[in-house]
């Protein structure tokens, strides 16, 4: 049943499909101008953001009264949802990775891996950072008051994170801090792509079970 449920969630997406081709534009243009895994991250970001529609369209489409008349309860469409974000997640990290790649190649003539798979993981776990955060509310709320409370995290990483973030910049201890963390992850890509697995499965369990916990009646 669970296959059958990500089948379905692939077919109420089918539509948007697309629009990600001439998406697929911005991060190739960011990539060129401004760095090159830059290109990755605005992919996984961009993708992780319009995971959300397919609430949108699976309430306006009364899926809900269809998943009624099926022998399932709605936990097992809960982890179908979850499951197919993390496959288009998947889909779009190896999209992205190959757009880097040919990027590398067409700009500077050679690949950095390292920097590409370094860029990729983290990427990744942005990507499932967000869903994991915004999934509980939609299950809760209905999709317009979901909408209201899924975009708090995007404000609160871009509105005031990254401001803040430059302000603490600014001060010489707190900059040598980060700039040894960020250099010993440099050297050390096994331990951060073990360190982003380990959170994103944390992240995307913890969601999943809070999903779970406080998702509206059955169907």
């Amino acid at each position: 049943m669970t296959k059958q449920l990500i089948n379905l969630d692939f077919y109420a997406m089918k539509p948007l499909s697309k629009f990600m081709f001439p998406f697929l534009l911005v991060p190739i243009i960011l990539g060129i101008v401004a760095d090159l895994g830059t290109s990755i991250m605005v992919t996984l970001t961009f993708v992780a953001f319009m995971l959300n529609v397919l609430f949108s369209i699976t309430e306006r489409s009364n899926f809900n009264k269809l998943y009624g008349t099926l022998p399932i309860k709605k936990s097992a469409h809960i982890l179908s949802r979850y499951l197919f974000s993390l496959i288009i997640i998947g889909i779009t990290a190896i999209v992205s990775f190959i757009i880097f790649t040919v990027l590398s190649i067409l700009i500077k003539g050679n690949i950095n891996w390292l920097y590409g798979i370094q860029y990729l993981s983290l990427s990744i776990f942005i990507a499932i950072f967000f869903i994991s955060i915004q999934y509980p509310f939609y299950y809760k709320f209905d999709y317009m008051k979901g909408s209201v409370m899924a975009i708090l995290p995007y404000i609160a990483c871009f509105a005031i994170g990254i401001p803040l973030i430059n302000q603490l910049m600014k001060n010489l201890v707190f900059y040598e801090n980060v700039m040894e963390v960020i250099s010993y992850f440099q050297s050390n890509t096994v331990v951060l792509i073990l360190m982003v697995l380990t959170l994103s499965l944390v992240l995307i369990m913890s969601s999943y079970l809070l999903s779970k916990k406080i998702q509206k009646k059955e169907f």
